[in-house]
């Protein structure tokens, strides 16, 4: 979760990617949060040089013996904090202006700089002070490029003139390992699969179905044109992609293919071939799956989940009038069991899909406002939903076996009605997780009480002023 970072009286808040720290800046004071589910919590505090950050963001813990390094950035000066204590670890000063992109590297030892116009990347070593370039990278945006899982060597997208280039270069050095034209006409990005064996590419929609399957030293290995029964005259292209995780074995069996025309096709990894294609489509039939219809039931905004026929979830469901078509959100949960989709054409009901040797519809949620982010839990089939909602904040939680369940949230209400989520990792049973705006933010977890009711029960909140006194709870 990475949110504007302003230095004006609002909290903007930056939590880590585990969710076990959080930092923000308050004109020139940068602050840390740790330990945000514990009575110890703890607040850090230090002075950055100018006001005007703009990027604060956390490296990934990658593993137990790392450290927890922080990022911060303004037009001409990037900071690297190291965490535990709070203390300066490296400065790089004389940034050239109008950079458009400021990111750690393969590591917490690494800053790239994506400079205006596109025009290089530069990749510094805190290490060693070494500055390695790569020139005319396709886009600062984090699909243009990717290190892969493990071994890190870097996947980037060039446009050196009229033509798309993939490069792969060696950790550390950025020496080139393979340089690759590539058959596009306006690649939209790259990612690697989690286990790091395959690289995609895929192509503008304008060009039809066109995903581009690399090996990880950059060899091509397949190319996707959707299913050979599918009428080119109706193929509209991919919007985008996405890797199921590794199953128990360690490897990424389905890539996703989400259509602009709203349907997914799943490859399977061993051919790349499409072995299922999803539609987001209520069924009538007598085997359809749990459908569930958000109601209000209070004029103070309580709601819950009721179930419902498909024809019915189907007739509260009216296609949207914009001019945005296809799969919006695709993803996948643990181990790839179950995969979660939004279908920007109905981009208020959340499609979750059992995967398996034949993948089926295994719920659907449909909600009175559009969904704005779905959240997997880490390890446990829970998945979080956020809607565009400026009644009461409240979360909506799906998990198999269970009826979802929708529990208002004790934060300051958002007039705008956007609020994040992101969960804590860990083993934790209680699954905890933040939840908030840019005023405030709580972290707690969901509990049922001998009654039934469901509550989020508060550990710690946070604004301005730092962390806060625990809030109590709220029943749904």
């Amino acid at each position: 979760m990475e949110l504007s970072t302003g230095g004006g009286g609002a909290l903007s808040l930056s939590v880590a990617d585990d969710g076990l720290y959080a930092a923000h800046i308050n004109g020139k004071d940068l602050i840390v949060y740790s330990e945000p589910t514990s009575e110890h919590k703890e607040t850090q505090t230090a002075r950055v040089k100018e006001t005007g950050v703009r990027v604060l963001k956390f490296c990934p813990k990658r593993s137990s013996n790392s450290g927890r390094y922080l990022l911060s950035a303004n037009e001409a000066r990037i900071s690297v904090w190291q965490l535990d204590p709070l203390q300066l670890f490296a400065e790089i000063e004389n940034i050239e202006p109008g950079s458009l992109s400021v990111e750690f590297g393969s590591d917490e030892h690494e800053v790239l700089v994506f400079h205006a116009w596109n025009t290089k990347v530069s990749i510094h070593s805190l290490e060693t002070g070494r500055i390695s370039v790569i020139k005319s990278p396709k886009s600062a945006h984090h699909l243009g490029f990717g290190y892969r899982p493990r071994t890190k060597q870097l996947a980037i997208l060039l446009k050196p003139e009229a033509t798309d280039v993939l490069t792969i270069h060696e950790p550390k050095s950025y020496d080139l390992v393979n340089r690759a034209v590539l058959s596009t006409i306006d690649a939209q990005g790259l990612k690697w699969s989690p286990d790091g064996r395959w690289i995609a590419v895929w192509d503008t929609a304008s060009s039809g179905t066109k995903v581009l399957i690399f090996t990880a030293d950059g060899q091509l290995f397949r190319t996707y044109t959707g299913r050979s029964a599918e009428d080119a005259a109706y193929d509209l292209g991919v919007k985008q992609i996405e890797w199921s995780l590794p199953n128990p074995t360690g490897e990424s069996e389905v890539l996703a293919v989400g259509k602009v025309n709203g349907t997914i096709d799943l490859l399977r990894t061993r051919t790349f071939s499409c072995s299922t294609t999803l539609t987001h489509s209520f069924s009538a039939d007598t085997s359809s799956p749990s459908i569930w219809r958000e109601r209000f039931t209070s004029a103070m905004g309580d709601a819950d989940y009721a179930e419902t026929s498909s024809s019915s979830a189907f007739n509260m469901s009216p296609e949207s009038s914009g001019p945005l078509r296809g799969v919006s959100s695709m993803t996948f949960s643990p181990g790839g069991t179950y995969l979660a989709t939004v279908d920007s054409m109905r981009s208020n009901v959340v499609w979750i899909w059992a995967m398996g040797t034949t993948p089926r519809l295994e719920s659907a949620l449909v909600h009175e406002q559009p969904v704005r982010q779905i959240a997997w839990h880490r390890s446990a089939h829970q998945l979080l939903i956020n809607t565009i909602s400026n009644t009461l904040p409240a979360v909506r939680c799906w998990s198999p076996h269970t009826q979802p369940i929708i529990v208002r949230v004790p934060t300051k209400k958002n007039d705008n009605g956007k609020y994040e989520v992101k969960w804590l990792s860990g083993s934790n049973q209680k699954s905890e997780f933040w939840f908030g705006s840019t005023e405030e933010f709580v972290v707690g977890y969901l509990s049922t009480d001998d009654d039934g009711l469901c509550h989020f029960e508060v550990l710690n909140s946070m604004t301005n002023r730092g962390y806060g006194s625990h809030a109590g709870s709220l029943s749904r």
